[in-house]
């Protein structure tokens, strides 16, 4: 009841963003709390809160590939190449941006991309 009160207050409001997620405290930390650190390429290191002896990786892109999807929302030949620090987070994608200026993909405004593990199409965004 009471995030409703807020919520209706203006106190407290609801978006679509990037939030910094603490595994440590399962919650959500503000940026203040956060330690932004520079990494110069790939890095592997021990996570605080975690297992001392396990290592993980930062710094890296990976790069993977969308197919188009033709008009009856049919993987094509053409593809999309996009690249994330946080390859995980394709299972949840809902679309993928292009610039609306970007003359390599003019022709793909008003398409869609077949997802590669989810049997859906999902739309190409100008952004």
């Amino acid at each position: 009841h009471a995030f409703i009160q807020m919520f209706e207050m203006g106190i407290i409001y609801r978006k679509t963003r990037l939030v910094n997620w603490s595994h440590a405290l399962n919650t959500a930390i503000s940026d203040i709390e956060v330690d932004n650190k520079e990494l110069p390429g790939r890095t592997v290191k021990a996570v605080k809160g975690h297992d001392p002896k396990k290592k993980y990786e930062f710094g890296t892109l990976t790069s993977f590939a969308y197919k188009i999807a033709d008009d009856q929302g049919n993987p094509t030949d053409e593809e999309i190449v996009v690249a994330t620090t946080r390859l995980e987070t394709m299972l949840g994608d809902t679309g993928v941006a292009i610039h609306p200026d970007d003359e390599r993909y003019k022709h793909l405004h008003g398409k869609f991309v077949v997802h590669p593990f989810c049997d859906r199409t999902i739309p190409i965004v100008l952004d």
